[in-house]
């Protein structure tokens, strides 16, 4: 037990007041409403941004994927700045990397199945790098990065190697992967029918030439070391990864508003500044 690791504050505080879930009892309405009911600290500082809502249609079948634009405060109306596409149900975001955000609602499951919100995921990112679409929200449609968490972060290594086989003409600048669900030990032949949906089943030809990546992994978090072992694989592909372990940490701690803490500011510096290398 001794090499369990430390928890920092905010990780010990939320379990001792966490309560035992069944998630085979309690309806999946219920839990998505407890967790979007949770607000940031006031401690928490925000950026100052303008915000407009949108709907991106899906490149399959034109159903529409609702979208919040974050534009930074501080940019003038019609400065062309790059974009980040944020694939994640709640997120934070730092005006000082001075680029777009564009948060992105994909479809969830169990409602969906794959690949709905894999298909989705592309599609932003096919809408954003489309120069016509780019221009009417003023940013460069050659500068898109895109990340995401857990599931969001599986589903940009997805829309990365997508857009790669389908040879999108405007690439990808970067993925930044917060533990990323891999699923490394999937072994079954439905896994392996399906390595779009799970990324420890790409051929290494699928990840040479993906864009560069700044995976973030948790000490204290369950899918730390199949992210890991992915960001060998994806150096083993002569991919640029920069990888982080941040201590004491639980899964989910950059998007869950109890969890946030010194370590998530210190992500979002990396964040920030890997960002600003890309867009350089």
């Amino acid at each position: 037990m001794s090499n369990l690791p430390k928890l920092n504050p905010a990780s010990v505080a939320l379990l001792s007041i966490l309560p035992v879930i069944d998630y085979n009892i309690v309806p999946i309405e219920v839990l998505r409403a407890n967790h979007t009911s949770i607000t940031l600290s006031d401690k928490i500082p925000r950026p100052k941004v303008t915000v407009q809502r949108i709907k991106i249609p899906t490149c399959e079948d034109g159903h529409l994927i609702p979208a919040d634009i974050y534009r930074p405060a501080s940019a003038t109306p019609n400065e062309v700045l790059p974009a980040m596409i944020f694939l994640q149900t709640r997120g934070r975001i730092s005006d000082e990397a001075n680029c777009v955000v564009i948060l992105a609602h994909y479809s969830l499951s169990p409602e969906v199945r794959y690949p709905v919100a894999v298909e989705e995921s592309y599609s932003v990112f096919e809408w954003a790098t489309n120069p016509d679409n780019a221009s009417k929200l003023c940013f460069d449609p050659t500068k898109v990065a895109m990340d995401g968490d857990s599931a969001g972060a599986s589903l940009t290594i997805s829309t990365a190697v997508l857009a790669k086989r389908r040879s999108l003409k405007n690439k990808m600048k970067h993925q930044i992967l917060y533990y990323p669900a891999i699923y490394p030990n999937a072994a079954t032949e439905s896994h392996k029918l399906d390595p779009i949906c799970f990324p420890s089943n790409l051929d290494i030809k699928d990840l040479i030439g993906l864009p560069p990546v700044l995976m973030i992994t948790g000490e204290a978090d369950p899918l730390r070391d199949e992210g890991e072992v992915f960001a060998r694989s994806l150096l083993e592909a002569e991919v640029v990864v920069s990888s982080y372990r941040v201590r004491g940490v639980l899964h989910g701690f950059l998007s869950i508003p109890p969890l946030h803490s010194k370590e998530v500011l210190e992500v979002i510096d990396m964040t920030t500044g890997a960002l600003r290398r890309a867009f350089s």
